[in-house]
């Protein structure tokens, strides 16, 4: 997970989460499923990225080391297909308590304005700004993806597809003395990706088209 893409920070507790859905949503599908260990994959990527661009003033495009680090790991290894999957945070549209990105819908969580505000709800990954319509928020808010490149033996065509986790933020409503309604803060979510079916979800919109793919290829 995230070798070919920087982890967020604070998104570590996360990974474990994805990677097994991920893992088990390939073996539902028939798939004999191995796993890279780790600090060996990241040298290879590393390797693969000095090997198509050495000069670092020169940053390498993400599908060209993809391939490279699959027709590497090709020599030593048999696979029918390589997935490189990432976890990203993404913007996401929010409508009323509706909120869209990635191929998924979520309702935005709302707190009580008197929240107590403390270290623990900092909102730590960002956001953006929205306006209050009918009392509803409309605007942009963070949400958590599945990003995955898939790459299969032969031409080695690069697939690269998204699907929409869970929020990262819960709003507080804006209410009381210096409230802003068009701009309401942003508290990071105590829960994040608590409900296994957002997850199930979003991994089975991104692994589909490339399953279609890998099953085609059979």
């Amino acid at each position: 997970m995230n070798v070919a893409v920087a982890l967020p920070p604070d998104l570590e507790d996360a990974v474990s989460i994805v990677e097994n859905a991920l893992i088990v949503e390939l073996q539902r599908r028939g798939a004999r499923v191995a796993v890279i260990y780790t600090p060996d994959a990241l040298t290879l990527w590393q390797n693969s990225m000095l090997a198509v661009s050495p000069n670092p003033n020169n940053p390498a495009d993400l599908r060209a080391v993809a391939v490279q680090f699959a027709t590497t790991l090709a020599r030593s290894q048999v696979f029918d297909a390589l997935l490189l999957p990432s976890l990203a945070l993404r913007e996401a549209r929010v409508s009323g308590r509706s909120v869209r990105w990635d191929g998924v819908q979520r309702r935005l969580g709302v707190r009580p304005g008197g929240a107590t505000s403390s270290a623990a709800d900092a909102p730590v990954f960002g956001g953006g700004e929205g306006v209050v319509v009918a009392g509803e928020w409309t605007g942009k808010i963070t949400g958590l993806s599945l990003h995955l490149l898939s790459l299969m033996p032969g031409k080695w065509r690069v697939q690269e597809r998204w699907g929409g986790l869970d929020l990262v933020h819960d709003v507080v409503s804006a209410h009381g003395p210096g409230a802003n309604p068009a701009a309401p803060d942003k508290r990071l979510r105590r829960e994040l990706l608590a409900d296994p079916e957002n997850v199930e979800e979003g991994v089975a919109l991104a692994l589909d088209p490339i399953w279609r793919s890998i099953s085609r290829a059979r």
